[in-house]
């Protein structure tokens, strides 16, 4: 991949390990199949779990046997996942940012406890709404 801001030279070990984790995940398990995804109209549920089992989701999070990676390395990962497919990372990041963020930051102790190991491995996999009656999927407009 071009680094065109010299990304490279502010990486420390953490994020090029996940970086290339990340990238090594893609060429082997996600490349080879994903356009035949594209084509069929779905999406490779078979990498939910082994995507949990390398750390992918939620690895900016600390606690609850999360990794707690630094922002940088969750961004370079998110990056790795988007260099190859768009869908990938969204699942990613979703799975992380809109269920397990919020879950970590404003979850009881009992929610916490029960949803975000299953998160984090990959075993559940949660969603978000994003549409109104009204106004589609504006955010802006949202009423409820």
């Amino acid at each position: 991949m071009l680094d065109y801001v010299g990304l490279e030279a502010d990486l420390d070990e953490e994020a090029r390990l996940i970086r290339d984790t990340a990238r090594q995940f893609v060429d082997e398990q996600v490349r080879p199949e994903i356009g035949d995804h594209f084509r069929a109209g779905t999406f490779p549920t078979d990498l939910i779990e082994e995507m949990g089992d390398l750390g992918f989701y939620g690895s900016n999070l600390d606690g609850y046997g999360l990794p707690n990676v630094s922002e940088t390395a969750y961004g370079v990962l998110m990056q790795e996942l988007e260099a190859c497919d768009s869908g990938l990372r969204s699942m990613a990041s979703v799975q992380g940012a809109l269920v397990m963020y919020p879950v970590h930051a404003y979850g009881s102790d009992e929610q916490k406890e029960r949803w975000l190991p299953a998160l984090r491995d990959g075993e559940a996999v949660g969603c978000f709404g994003l549409t109104e009656p009204e106004h589609g999927s504006d955010p802006s407009s949202m009423e409820t």
